[in-house]
């Protein structure tokens, strides 16, 4: 929390305007030439702040020890390998666990450290990519298929999702018969970037809800003499109550010149575009805005997070409450 309410954007990106000049230009000039620049030139921000940040408030090291005093199974990282396109999970847990090898995705034993948490965090085009062994990675969920995945392979048969957006997509603003605007590259990139946190997790639901009801037809034992090693999975999705790009709109005033200029000029303070500056809004007021909505919500489905967390069997509850939908 306090890490949280007192963010700024200089604490994850350099915003100056001559850090963003020398950056967009560095940027520019690799494409236009092809010529290999510096390592993070295909991006649009620094984010060597953040490294900074991690380091100085991330005490890895204390991830062994809660592992092997039992209060911690494991804990997971997903990334994108630049070189095979494949979700990699980098995990530290268990030394019984076992490594796996799916279509384009795997999990990978690790010792977590600051340098896959910022490959986790690497948006393509936004941050640059991350080095983790001989490997460059991005963001993990641009290739996670099955983002619920790692944590099954793990281990895990009860699953707390918490969302980063409404599953049900932005309410389009009314138009009053005016003809829409074609969509400005901020709204592309907001899209795509919805797309990668939010699709896949609720197809990633919907399977797992008709798996569980498959699985509540036939006995475990039947599915055994063929093979099957499926079991039943509880889920309980929380998701925000507003529109967080929406809500950005009104804070967008707190990010720096430089950050704020570029941003109208892509298109991104305004409308569905807002989605771009949602992600790159660490602002303290907006942040504290977020908590305070995120405990709202929260407070709203008390008993059943209760419940959910309390029992050994909630079968009840919902995966798709009808409260993310609204």
């Amino acid at each position: 929390m306090r890490l949280w309410r007192n963010i700024d954007v200089a604490d994850v990106y350099r915003a100056d305007l001559s850090t963003l000049s020398a950056h967009g230009a560095r940027w520019l000039a690799s494409v236009l030439t092809g010529r290999q620049g510096q390592a993070n030139a295909a991006s649009m921000f620094d984010n060597r702040p953040l490294r900074s940040l991690l380091r100085r408030e991330l005490d890895a090291e204390r991830i062994a020890g809660h592992i092997a005093a039992g209060r911690l199974r494991a804990l997971a990282i997903n990334a994108t390998s630049y070189a095979t396109g494949h979700a990699v999970t980098f995990y530290q847990g268990d030394p019984a666990m076992q490594p796996w090898q799916r279509m384009r995705r795997r999990g990978e034993t690790a010792t977590i450290g600051v340098q896959h948490l910022l490959a986790s965090t690497a948006i393509p085009f936004i941050f640059p990519a991350t080095l983790v062994g001989n490997d460059y990675y991005a963001d993990g969920s641009v290739r996670q298929i099955a983002p619920l995945s790692p944590a099954l392979h793990l281990g895990a048969r009860r699953l707390l999702v918490i969302a980063v957006g409404q599953f049900t997509g932005q309410r389009p603003s009314p138009t009053r018969g005016t003809a829409r605007r074609y969509p400005s590259f901020a709204q592309v990139a907001g899209h795509a970037l919805s797309s990668i946190f939010l699709d896949n997790m609720g197809a990633d639901l919907e399977r797992m809800s008709q798996i569980n009801q498959l699985a509540g037809l036939i006995s475990s034992e039947r599915l055994s003499e063929h093979g099957l090693n499926v079991a039943h999975v509880d889920a309980l999705v929380l998701g925000p109550s507003r529109d967080l790009a929406e809500l950005a709109l009104a804070y967008g005033q707190h990010l720096p010149t430089g950050v704020r200029y570029l941003l109208k000029g892509l298109g991104g303070t305004k409308g569905t575009g807002s989605n771009l500056l949602s992600y790159l809004l660490f602002d303290r007021h907006y942040c504290r805005a977020l908590m305070a909505l995120g405990h709202a919500d929260a407070m709203a489905r008390r008993d059943e997070i209760d419940a959910f967390l309390g029992s050994d069997s909630p079968g009840f509850a919902p995966v798709f409450p009808t409260a993310l939908f609204r």
